[in-house]
């Protein structure tokens, strides 16, 4: 018994609407490839491209364990703390060109592109930062929740990352833990 339905001519696989094999039949007879800029996958359509891009925006965090982030630098890390940086580029000592950059490439996740200006890690991106050395970074999220900051810059700067880190439970964790722990000291 035969499935009602439109039929694609080439695999036979059934669509209920006549849109989606219409759209479906266009993976087949693809003039064009849409090759991903990160990692050189090819891709019959430009949708499929966007959506597949999605995942190199998403930091890869290093687990202690299971939903708990590693607070442990990286050997990376460590390479860039041993050699002092110094941001060279106006963009990111800009708040209005510094976010309108990362935007720019960072697509839905572009607080992940913004560069730090400060620090042992000035110069490397929020993201870096999340993948190498989620221990310094809670240590200077947990001092900014606490003491704030009186440079406008690195207000701005320390804003975002501390936005950016609240987009991924595993690192905050720890941040939540530290505020707690001391909320529980001034209160007892």
């Amino acid at each position: 018994m035969e499935r009602p339905g439109h039929h694609c001519s080439v695999c036979n696989k059934t669509f209920t609407e006549k849109s989606n094999l219409t759209k479906h039949r266009k993976n087949h007879f693809a003039k064009e490839n849409w090759v991903c800029d990160v990692c050189s996958k090819s891709f019959t359509t430009k949708s499929s491209l966007n959506i597949h891009q999605k995942q190199h925006q998403y930091p890869h965090i290093c687990l202690y364990r299971r939903g708990e982030a590693r607070l442990q630098c990286t050997d990376a890390a460590k390479s860039v703390a041993q050699v002092p940086s110094k941001v060279e580029d106006p963009t990111w000592l800009d708040p209005k060109k510094a976010e309108a950059a990362a935007k720019i490439s960072g697509g839905e996740l572009w607080k992940g592109q913004l560069v730090i200006t400060f620090g042992k890690y000035a110069g490397q991106t929020f993201r870096w930062l999340l993948e190498n050395d989620v221990g310094w970074l809670v240590r200077l999220l947990f001092e900014y929740c606490q003491k704030g900051e009186k440079n406008e810059l690195l207000m701005w700067q320390k804003e975002r990352l501390l936005e950016y880190a609240r987009e991924f439970p595993p690192v905050t964790l720890h941040l939540d833990r530290r505020l707690k722990k001391q909320q529980s000291k001034r209160n007892g």
